[in-house]
C-alpha cells in the first residue's frame, strides 16, 4: 500500500535570501528520483515544500512499497565468441551470464542485422522501498546547487552545518546517511518556544507535531500570521509600507512569527528625508515603515520577532532604543554633508575609483555630462521637450554623493541623496529629480532630463567594460552588466524615448577615447539584443517567434521592436502569408540570389505580374498594423505565382528576373520581421 514519504533536513540557521530555493531543488531532486526509481503512483503528485531558517522538509505522497517489475532483453557478445566449437559456453559467454545473474543455459541466440548474438532475459524493478530510499534521499541531497557552500564532517557540503535528519516512511524509519548523521524520527522545536527535541511516529503527524513545537513550518502560514499581527497593532488610519522583499525576508527568518509596534521621535520626520527613515528600518533593522493613508510617514514601526509576544514591553525597548541611535548617526551624516554643496564635492570625485582601468568617478562624470548632453539634444531634435542643460548639469553632479558620509554609510540611498543635496545646494527641482532617478531599476525615470542622466551612466559602464575585455559571460557578470543593460531597455520602452542602441554605444565609446575591435563590436551588439529579446519576452510577454522574427530584422531601436511585435502579435491573419514567405525566401537563399531590379518587360505571366503589382502597391511609411494588413493580402498573390509560374524557366533571363522578383518580395516584406522565423500557426504573445 502506497504511503507517503517524509524527509526533514535540520541545520543552523541558514540566510534568508537561501531557503527557499533549497528546499524547492530539493523537493523536486527527490520527485524526480522517486519517478525515475518508478516508486509513485499516478496519482502522487507533487511534493509539499515546507521551510523555516533552521529545516527544510518534503512531504511526498504515494510512495510505493515495491518497484514494479519487469523483464528485459539484454544483448551480449557475438554467439561465435560466447560459445566454444562444442557449443557450450565460452568463459566470456558465462561471465556475461554471471555479471547479469543468470545460468549461462539461459543464454539464447537472437538475430541482428550485424549477426548472431547471444542474448538473456533478466527481471527489472521489485526493489523494496526501504532500501531504496535510503539510496535515493542522499543522491538528492547532492543534486542541490549551493550559492556558497562550507564542508562539515568530511567531504559533506552545506549552506550550514546539519544538526538532525528525519527519515520517515508512513510509520517506517528511513534511516538514509549524510556524512556522520543517520536519519531518524527525532525532530526538534522552536529554539525557546518549544520543548526541544520532539517524537514522531508518522509521516502523517506532519505538520501538526511541529506547530505542538512552535513551529509553523508553511511559509505561507507564517506570512498570514506577520500580517495578522501587525493589523491588530496599528492604531486607526495607519497601515505598513508595502514591501514585499522585506515581507520575504522575514517569512524566512522566522518560525513561529509575531510583531511588535514601536514608535520613534516625530522630530525625525521632518529632520531626514523619508527615504532614509526606510532604508534605515527596512535595510538596517528589517522594521516595515508604518504610513497614513496618504502615504506618509507616521513615528512608528512594526518589527516581526520570533516570539510570542512581548508582554513586558523589553523587545520593544530595545529595537526604539536601537532605532533612535541609527537615525541619530543618519542625522549627523545628513547635517555635516549638507556643509558642502553638490558642485564642491566634485573634485572629491578624483579620489574615488570607478574601475582601476577606467579611471575615477571624476571621469564619469565628464563622460557621462557629455552622453547626456548628446541624448537631450537628439530628443529635443525629434520633437521632445526635453531640457539640455538640466540633463548635462544633472549627470555632471550624479555621482558627487558618493563622497557623502550618509551614502559611505547606507549605499543604498545612491543617488537619492543626490537630490536632496542637490535642493539644498540651490539646484532646481528637475536637476535634483534627475539626479535621484538615475539608477531607476524598479521603475524608469519620471522626466527626459532623468532618463538623459540613468541612460548615461549604463551605456558609459556598458561600453567602458567591454571595451577593456570585461563583457559578462554566461555564468558571471561581476559588474551587473545585464542588469545595466535591462535598465537601458525598460528607460528606452517605457519611456518611449527614440535611440539607436549603435549609435549611443558609439557616443558613449567616444569619451573613452576607444575604438572597439569588430569582434567586441559583434559582441557588444549581440549582448545588447539579447537583454532587448529578454524584455519582449519575459516582461512584454510577447511569444518567441514573434521576438525572434522582429529582432531578425532590426534589434537597434527598441521602442519600434515593441511596436513592431506588438502589430505582429495583434495580426493573427499574417500566418496565412508567413507560410508562402517562407517558401520564397528558401528558394532565394538556395539560388544565392540578392534583390536586383526587376525588368516589367520580362514579366509575361500574369501571376508574376500581379505579384509585382501587389508588392509596388504596399505602404512605405504607414503605421506598422496598417503595413501587416496590407501584407497579409499577399497571400493569395504569392500562392498563385507558385501555382503558375515556373521559377527556373529555360530562357536565363527570365529565370534571372523571376529570382529577382522574388528577392524583391521577400526584402519587402521582410521590413517588419522575418516571417522565416515565425512559428506554425497565427503568432501571438507567449
Amino acid at each position: 500500500m502506497p504511503k507517503a514519504l517524509l524527509v526533514e533536513l535540520g541545520t543552523e540557521e541558514m540566510p534568508a535570501r537561501v531557503v527557499e530555493g533549497l528546499a524547492r531543488q530539493f523537493a523536486q531532486s527527490l520527485n524526480q528520483r522517486l519517478n525515475t526509481a518508478q516508486l509513485l503512483t499516478a496519482e502522487a503528485g507533487t511534493p509539499t515544500v515546507h521551510f523555516t531558517p533552521r529545516r527544510l522538509l518534503c512531504l511526498q505522497a504515494g510512495v510505493l512499497e515495491v518497484q514494479p517489475t519487469s523483464e528485459e532483453q539484454v544483448l551480449g557478445p557475438p554467439r561465435r565468441v560466447a560459445f566454444g566449437a562444442d557449443g557450450k559456453p565460452s568463459p566470456q559467454g558465462k561471465g556475461f551470464a554471471a555479471k547479469n545473474n543468470v545460468a549461462a543455459e539461459d543464454l539464447f541466440t537472437v538475430t541482428t542485422p550485424k549477426g548472431e548474438y547471444v542474448a538473456l532475459r533478466r527481471k527489472v524493478g521489485g526493489g523494496k522501498a526501504e532500501a531504496l530510499l535510503a539510496a535515493i534521499i542522499p543522491e538528492a541531497f547532492g543534486d542541490l546547487e549551493l550559492p556558497r557552500s562550507m564542508r562539515w564532517e568530511g567531504e559533506l557540503r552545506f549552506i550550514r552545518p546539519l544538526r538532525w535528519l528525519v527519515g520517515l516512511w508512513g510509520e517506517t524509519c528511513i534511516g538514509f546517511r549524510l556524512g556522520e548523521l543517520e536519519a531518524g524520527t527525532t525532530s526538534w522545536g522552536h529554539r525557546s518556544l518549544g520543548a526541544g527535541s520532539f517524537a514522531v511516529k508518522a509521516a502523517e503527524e506532519f505538520p501538526a507535531r511541529w506547530r505542538e513545537n512552535f513551529v509553523i513550518t508553511d511559509p505561507a502560514e507564517r506570512r498570514a500570521a506577520i500580517a495578522t499581527a501587525a493589523s491588530k497593532l496599528l492604531p486607526a488610519g495607519l497601515r505598513l509600507r508595502v514591501d514585499a522583499g522585506l515581507e520575504d525576508t522575514l517569512v524566512n527568518l522566522t518560525e513561529y512569527p509575531d510583531a511588535i509596534l514601536g514608535s520613534y521621535s516625530p522630530a525625525y520626520l521632518d529632520s531626514l528625508p523619508p527615504e532614509v527613515l526606510v532604508t534605515v528600518m527596512r535595510d538596517h533593522q528589517k522594521y516595515f515603515a508604518v504610513e497614513d493613508e496618504r502615504g506618509r510617514l507616521a513615528p512608528h514601526f512594526v518589527a516581526v520577532i520570533n516570539q510570542q509576544g512581548d508582554p513586558k514591553g523589553y523587545i520593544r525597548h530595545g529595537n526604539e532604543r536601537v532605532l533612535r541611535a541609527r537615525f541619530s548617526d543618519a542625522q549627523f551624516f545628513f547635517d555635516a554633508d549638507r556643509r558642502s554643496s553638490l558642485g564642491e564635492r566634485l573634485p572629491m570625485l578624483e579620489q574615488v575609483t570607478f574601475q582601476a582601468k577606467l579611471g575615477s568617478y571624476r571621469d564619469k562624470s565628464r563622460r557621462m555630462r557629455a552622453l547626456a548632453t548628446w541624448l537631450a539634444e537628439l530628443w529635443k531634435q525629434a520633437g521632445l521637450e526635453a531640457d539640455v542643460a538640466t540633463a548635462a548639469n544633472a549627470a555632471e553632479m550624479a555621482k558627487c554623493d558618493l563622497t557623502t558620509d550618509m551614502v559611505k554609510e547606507f549605499p543604498e540611498l545612491q543617488g537619492i541623496m543626490g537630490g536632496h543635496y542637490a535642493l539644498a545646494s540651490g539646484q532646481t527641482a528637475a536637476v535634483a529629480e534627475a539626479i535621484a532617478d538615475q539608477y531607476a531599476w524598479e521603475a524608469p525615470p519620471r522626466s527626459l532630463e532623468g532618463a538623459a542622466v540613468s541612460l548615461a551612466d549604463k551605456l558609459d559602464t556598458i561600453a567602458g567594460m567591454f571595451a577593456i575585455g570585461e563583457a559578462p559571460t554566461g555564468s558571471a557578470d561581476p559588474f551587473g552588466l545585464r542588469r545595466q543593460a535591462n535598465g537601458v531597455v525598460r528607460t528606452l520602452i517605457e519611456r518611449e524615448l527614440p535611440l539607436s542602441l549603435a549609435a549611443a554605444c558609439e557616443q558613449a565609446l567616444q569619451g573613452y577615447h576607444r575604438e572597439l575591435p569588430a569582434t567586441t563590436r559583434a559582441e557588444l551588439a549581440g549582448f545588447l539584443r539579447e537583454r532587448l529579446s529578454f524584455y519582449l519576452r519575459e516582461v512584454a510577454g510577447f511569444a518567441y517567434d514573434v521576438v525572434a522574427a522582429v529582432l531578425a530584422v532590426d534589434a537597434d531601436q527598441p521602442l519600434e521592436g515593441l511596436r513592431r511585435c506588438a502589430a505582429l502579435a495583434s495580426a493573427p491573419e499574417t500566418a496565412a502569408v508567413a507560410a508562402v514567405i517562407k517558401r520564397a525566401g528558401n528558394i532565394v537563399r538556395k539560388e544565392g540570389w540578392t534583390a536586383a531590379r526587376v525588368d516589367e518587360a520580362l514579366l509575361a505571366a500574369p501571376a508574376e505580374q500581379a505579384l509585382h503589382q501587389a508588392v509596388a502597391a504596399l505602404p512605405s511609411d504607414a503605421p506598422y498594423a496598417d503595413e501587416l494588413a496590407a501584407i497579409s493580402q499577399l497571400a493569395a498573390p504569392l500562392q498563385r505565382f507558385f501555382n503558375e509560374v515556373r521559377v527556373n524557366d529555360e530562357n536565363a533571363d527570365i529565370r534571372a528576373n523571376r529570382l529577382s522578383l522574388l528577392a524583391w518580395t521577400v526584402a519587402r516584406l521582410s521590413r517588419l520581421a522575418d516571417f522565416g522565423e515565425l512559428a506554425g500557426g497565427a503568432p501571438g504573445r507567449g
